[in-house]
């Protein structure tokens, strides 16, 4: 017998996946223009020597527009985000739950509860595009500082535009900068373009390894775009988790599943809960208690602050946690229909 529980939370998880693909893709054309505007208007609007820079009055006085071009390009997009993002993944998170109430044996008090959107849903909705939004616009800020403190140090240092321009480009995009060597350029272009792509991977990481010890890029570095998809990633994640515990709580629903892929980059963590290493009843459910009981006393690479059944393995993790009732099992831990 199919799990309609299953069968919803996966579609639920696939969509944030195509979501994340499409956000991404568009988060990889928006930085590669603010590289391209920054760089542009740095070439334009700082005087040189010899190809030197010399000029610390209008490196102070280019901030504003790097702030300007940020937010025109960048906010713009996280916008789409918080708003269309959340709004869309909302509405998925409802019909998942009516899937769920068309095959399950629910109560009363919780069809009324999954059945639609309600004023407290949507209050948490506004809220949560707040909070996100205010997150995304802390990263713009953040660059916005960092990449006219480079433009003042390297002007104080007399440097040449050149190592200006390098810095600029991979403060933006890290790894992900463009350059005039085209064997760098093909590479770049190559993982832009496959990153989501599961089939890929090994393609990926092989380019990626190249990058970094060929041409001695930092894939950790600090740059917006490690940021910005970071953040991304987890907002659209959080938000469906943060939703789904919200119906939850009001429906009094205390036991949960965990549910994604283990693939080889998925932490041990979340790996020992998809595969029923800590599992204590058939069907894989947990209880609240001991979701947050197994999070306090473990610990590992990736973990971040927040509640657990928010945050899930830690950060850019790719699963999620679905509410059930145990009734809605049988013995073998299969769901009733």
């Amino acid at each position: 017998m199919a799990d309609i529980l299953e069968t919803s939370t996966q579609y639920r998880i696939k969509q944030i996946e195509f979501a994340e693909a499409e956000y991404y893709e568009q988060l990889t054309k928006v930085l590669d223009k603010i590289e391209d505007d920054i760089t542009s208007l740095a070439g334009k609007s700082l005087p040189t020597t010899d190809g030197k820079l010399i000029e610390l009055r209008a490196a102070i006085a280019i901030r504003p527009q790097i702030k300007a071009i940020l937010e025109r390009e960048y906010l713009a997009w996280s916008d789409t985000v918080v708003r269309t993002g959340f709004n869309k993944q909302a509405k998925r998170v409802e019909r998942s739950y009516q899937a769920i109430l068309k095959k399950a044996k629910v109560k009363k008090k919780e069809i009324a509860v999954f059945s639609e959107l309600t004023k407290g849903d949507l209050a948490l909705i506004q809220n949560l595009k707040q909070q996100y939004f205010t997150q995304f616009k802390d990263i713009s800020n953040t660059f916005t500082r960092t990449l006219g403190d480079k433009i003042y140090q390297n002007t104080l240092l007399g440097s040449e535009f050149t190592v200006l321009e390098k810095e600029l480009r991979q403060t933006i995009n890290g790894i992900y900068a463009s350059s005039k060597d085209p064997e760098i350029n093909r590479l770049v272009n190559f993982v832009k373009k496959n990153k989501n792509k599961k089939s890929m991977q090994r393609k990926v990481e092989k380019s990626v390894a190249t990058l970094q010890t060929k041409f001695g890029r930092d894939r950790a570095g600090n740059n917006m775009k490690r940021y910005a998809g970071q953040l991304l990633n987890d907002s659209l994640r959080d938000f469906d988790a943060t939703l789904n515990f919200n119906k939850a709580n009001d429906a009094g629903l205390t036991f949960l599943k965990y549910y994604g892929d283990v693939i080889p980059t998925t932490r041990t963590h979340c790996r020992n809960i998809v595969n029923g290493v800590y599992n204590r009843r058939k069907g894989g459910l947990f209880t609240i208690d001991e979701v947050t009981k197994l999070w306090n006393t473990t610990s590992w690479g990736g973990k971040k602050s927040g509640n657990p059944l928010v945050v899930r393995g830690g950060y850019n993790c790719r699963h999620q946690w679905s509410y059930v009732n145990p009734d809605w099992y049988d013995k073998q831990g299969e769901l009733i229909t």
